[in-house]
């Protein structure tokens, strides 16, 4: 993340281009030659630049033609996407904020002129995950089917196991099958790195979470085997987390007692280390479960995030 989430206004967006591409002059200029004698455009450079620059005090009114021209030609700048993006991923820290911050947050970006570009796709699938995690399942299905139209790759992979987990929780199986095949695909596809790893490890572990708990009995081998898929090297402290987790688990209820303890102290680490206080909570959790003897202290620790965080899915 590389640009303060305190929502974006015209002003905002046109601030970042001028510094980007020198000047009024230069942006003018350069818009001209990307649009192209078809577009419409003024021919007086003159005029257009008094209209970008009125555009300027629109706030987060609709942009009108100025403001197509400018998205159309030169979309998002880079800061101003990475933010919404780093908005919209539910493995990053911005869902660790309380939920009712995390929504005002959102809800400042579902404006103009984020919410006439292809960047509000990560704007509605934050708030779809918002909705998912107070429970209100016809919120989070209309935020996510107003992302479902995006060329982003990432974004696709995150609708896709969105769509998959609302599967689950509306009780359609076969559905949340296909979302997770179709986000299986889609992963292969990306770029190889941390991104792809912490993506990875959210499908193996929806897949997982099927094979142990949406069966006549628990196939905890191949759950295990999914969450050993996971890599052990990835530079991505949430896929190590989702790894360790995972393994912690499935070797608990296979009466692995020492080797789940292991893995469940691995995941408070990596959870720690990436200041993931929602995770943190998970492992702390499930630590507690296995490990009887300091359940009570391991529980309080917890108990005292969710009361920072205010998270009803915790």
């Amino acid at each position: 993340m590389t640009d303060s989430p305190l929502g974006c206004t015209w002003q905002r967006y046109l601030e970042h281009l001028v510094e980007e591409h020198g000047g009024w002059t230069a942006l003018t200029r350069l818009l001209v030659q990307r649009a192209g004698p078809h577009a419409g455009l003024p021919v007086d450079p003159g005029t257009i630049e008094r209209g970008l620059r009125r555009l300027r005090t629109r706030g987060n009114a609709p942009g009108g033609q100025y403001g197509d021209w400018l998205l159309q030609h030169f979309g998002v700048p880079r800061p101003l996407e990475d933010t919404a993006r780093w908005m919209g991923q539910y493995h990053g820290r911005f869902a660790d904020m309380p939920l009712s911050l995390c929504e005002a947050q959102l809800l400042l970006w579902d404006r103009p002129p984020i919410s006439e570009s292809p960047s509000a796709c990560w704007i509605e699938l934050g708030l779809a995950s918002v909705a998912l995690r107070r429970h209100d399942l016809s919120g989070a299905h209309a935020r996510l089917d107003r992302a479902r139209d995006t060329t982003d790759p990432a974004a696709q992979v995150e609708s896709a196991l969105l769509d998959a987990r609302l599967g689950m929780d509306d009780g359609r199986a076969s559905h949340a099958e296909e979302a997770l095949a179709l986000a299986h695909n889609q992963i292969e596809a990306l770029p190889v790195g941390g991104e792809r790893d912490c993506y990875q490890a959210r499908w193996a572990d929806q897949r997982a979470y099927r094979l142990i708990h949406a069966g006549p009995r628990p196939d905890l081998e191949s759950a295990t085997q999914l969450y050993e898929s996971i890599s052990a090297d990835s530079p991505a402290a949430f896929a190590l987390f989702r790894r360790e987790h995972g393994l912690a688990y499935c070797w608990w209820k296979l009466g692995e007692h020492d080797r789940a303890l292991r893995h469940a102290s691995a995941a408070v680490d990596h959870a720690g280390d990436a200041g993931l206080l929602r995770f943190r909570v998970m492992a702390l959790r499930l630590l507690a479960r296995i490990d009887v003897r300091q359940a009570p202290e391991l529980e309080l620790r917890s108990g005292r995030i969710v009361a920072e965080l205010g998270h009803r899915d915790l």
